[in-house]
């Protein structure tokens, strides 16, 4: 048989940000943090509020629903900051979000906590990222109100706070749409599946999407 007729096919190579999505998977020097965050959380999530938590009266997570408020809010802020010149709706704009933050980052928790441990890799520096972007947030709403006028650092911080929480965005569309994290709410994750052993992106062979 001529070697012509021989088809070679070139491995698939992921875009290089992708492959830098794909490099937190392998974090597992964040499993001992994990499990202790996670010890921390599940008293929560397998509580009598667990269920509402998960969405599981909608049949699907309620945490992506709750996420576009504080994303609108902080979103349009930048645009009353840039483009309006209305520091003071600005300002009430990061208040609201803010506001919508602590029952958004409760379901994000209960969900955290029933996904596999790749995912709460990927999970936890989801959250830490967007903690740090809530942080400057929160430090730049308490400037703004401590002055009668928003200050240029004011908006600093809240415009790198949005792009933190753009990363973390990107992290957690990651976690859902590549490692299917929450996919199917009734789909707990066991505890023994949960704990172990963990595929790495970089020592397996590669798989498509679908095979994690």
């Amino acid at each position: 048989m001529s070697t012509s007729n021989i088809s070679t096919q070139t491995p698939h190579r992921s875009p290089p940000l992708a492959r830098l999505l794909e490099s937190t998977e392998s974090a597992s020097w964040l499993d001992r943090p994990a499990t202790r965050v996670r010890a921390l959380v599940r008293p929560l999530a397998d509580g009598p509020a667990g269920g509402v938590l998960r969405g599981d009266f909608l049949g699907h997570p309620l945490h992506p629903a709750l996420v576009a408020v504080p994303i609108g809010a902080w979103s349009s802020a930048a645009v009353f900051d840039l483009v309006f010149r209305r520091p003071d709706a600005a300002r009430r704009l990061l208040g609201i979000g803010l506001a919508a933050t602590p029952p958004t980052l409760a379901t994000g928790w209960s969900d955290w906590s029933r996904c596999t441990t790749v995912q709460r890799r990927v999970g936890l520096i989801h959250a830490v990222t967007n903690a740090a972007g809530i942080a400057l947030t929160a430090a730049s709403y308490r400037r703004r109100r401590c002055a009668s006028e928003s200050s240029a650092s004011a908006v600093a911080l809240s415009l790198a706070g949005l792009g933190l929480i753009g990363v973390g965005g990107t992290l957690g569309g990651h976690l859902a749409y590549v490692l299917g994290a929450r996919v199917s709410p009734h789909a707990d994750v066991p505890d023994a599946e949960a704990n172990g052993p963990a595929y790495d992106p970089v020592l397996a062979e590669p798989v498509t999407p679908a095979d994690r």
